[in-house]
């Protein structure tokens, strides 16, 4: 079998452009960001950041246990200054592995189009009651649609987490491209 020949050889190209990450090259080959992006791609910028978080798309944040494994919630979270913004309760577990290390991992993913997602490494700066009730309100407006959180114990003091993103990764197809991000034809 010839150089190529091989599944695990071949390159299948797409219309998807991934931020912060440096493609894989074979030794004594170059590419360069333009020969990565094709018909579709988009470049993820500070307006598509925002605009995640601008919708009501979940917004997955990864915090570290005590024993170091990762604990994983969906949150409500909003960018403002670009910082982002995660509203919680002060005893929640979140909070709790963030007192012990202020490294974090977020993931938004579009409901409208899955195919447009970021990816972000941080660490929380601050955390603090002022202003929590307000965000809650506004979060409950955006998410639910109604200005108030229902689901609240009155015993939970709320606090803002504010994370300052380190690294941002992002992912984007355009919709008219989806069916290359899946083809029957093309199982590995």
């Amino acid at each position: 079998m010839e150089k190529g020949d091989n599944d695990n050889d071949r390159k299948i190209v797409t219309s998807v452009e991934i931020v912060d990450a440096i493609p894989s090259v074979k030794d004594n080959e170059t590419t360069s960001n333009t020969d990565i992006v094709s018909a579709g791609a988009t470049k993820l910028n500070d307006e598509d950041l925002h605009r995640l978080f601008q919708f009501r798309n979940l917004t997955y944040l990864t915090t570290l246990s005590k024993d170091g494994s990762p604990h994983v919630t969906p949150v409500w979270a909003e960018i403002v200054d670009d910082l982002i913004l995660i509203n919680t309760f002060e005893t929640s577990a979140k909070n709790k592995n963030i007192i012990n290390d202020k490294r974090i991992a977020l993931s938004v993913v579009e409901q409208s189009n899955p195919f447009n997602m970021v990816s972000i490494k941080g660490k929380v700066i601050e955390q603090t009651a002022e202003g929590a009730e307000e965000q809650l309100k506004r979060l409950a407006k955006k998410y639910l649609g109604i200005g108030k959180y229902y689901y609240r114990k009155p015993n939970h003091k709320r606090i803002i987490l504010k994370i300052k993103p380190e690294k941002v990764m992002g992912l984007s197809i355009h919709p008219a491209f989806y069916f290359l991000a899946y083809s029957p034809w093309n199982r590995g």
